[in-house]
């Protein structure tokens, strides 16, 4: 029996247009009524899943930053802090590289970003943002760095920033234009499995949906795995089961399919 879902958002539960499904409403009060624990799971921080999910906050589990922060129920259960000087350090390197970066902290999303476009597409995941003209200034607790690339960052600016961070740091690609990079031992995967531990579920009582590679570590840590039709291919590799895409509300079908009939 499943007893835990959990679910990246950005091409998984929400559409294109970034919208959640319709029939939430009626899902998540269906599953509360089978005690069955319902997480988003997002590279997103905490403050913009706060506003997206405002109704949910005493339903859902939230791990946030590639689990780096995560909430339950009005309580902050964990969270792991980029030290100072690090953080210093990547964004002195990312600058050399021209690449735009943004700081996921407790106060703010702090960002350098000089393009309209770069601030559209910031905008389209992030909240309470502010820019700095030294991003080195910033004042805040730093759970999560991202870093943009507009023309794609996979095969250029990511292998570099693997290269000189991978052993001292969790450089995950997030998506298609998007690196996070976090502490090591930090991803959703880790974070999934202290909620498992948190509420007594095993791997066989745990359903998961992912697209992008930052997502494969919480596939692997639930039997109910499913990549989604619009995944990469990392993703549909590491999942036990498929499903469509994103925007054919996948996710909430297969939680109907197999959770409430």
């Amino acid at each position: 029996m499943i007893k835990l879902i959990a679910t990246d958002l950005d091409g998984t539960m929400l559409d294109d247009r970034k919208n959640i499904p319709k029939n939430f409403d009626a899902v998540l009060s269906d599953l509360s009524k089978k005690k069955i624990r319902f997480a988003v799971s997002s590279g997103r921080s905490f403050c913009t899943l706060k506003n997206q999910f405002q109704k949910y906050l005493d339903d859902l589990i939230f791990i946030c930053d590639n689990g780096a922060y995560v909430y339950d129920k009005g309580e902050i259960i964990s969270t792991s802090v980029l030290p100072h000087d690090a953080v210093v350090n990547i964004i002195r390197f990312c600058e050399k590289l021209g690449l735009t970066v943004l700081l996921c902290g407790k106060k703010a999303t702090w960002h350098n970003a000089e393009k309209a476009s770069h601030c559209a597409e910031i905008a389209n995941y992030y909240v309470n943002q502010v820019k700095l003209d030294d991003l080195t200034a910033f004042d805040d607790d730093i759970f999560k760095i991202a870093i943009f690339e507009e023309n794609g960052i996979e095969e250029s600016a990511y292998p570099l920033l693997k290269d000189k961070y991978g052993n001292y740091f969790n450089v995950q690609l997030s998506g298609r234009f998007w690196v996070d990079i976090m502490n090591l031992g930090i991803t959703k995967g880790t974070a999934l499995h202290n909620v498992q531990n948190r509420l007594g579920v095993n791997y066989e009582e745990t359903m998961s949906f992912g697209d992008y590679l930052n997502d494969i570590e919480m596939l692997e840590n639930s039997y109910y795995s499913f990549s989604m039709e619009n995944s990469h291919a990392l993703v549909k590799k590491a999942a036990n089961f498929s499903t469509g895409s994103n925007n054919d509300n996948s996710v909430m079908t297969e939680i109907i399919k197999l959770c409430l009939n």
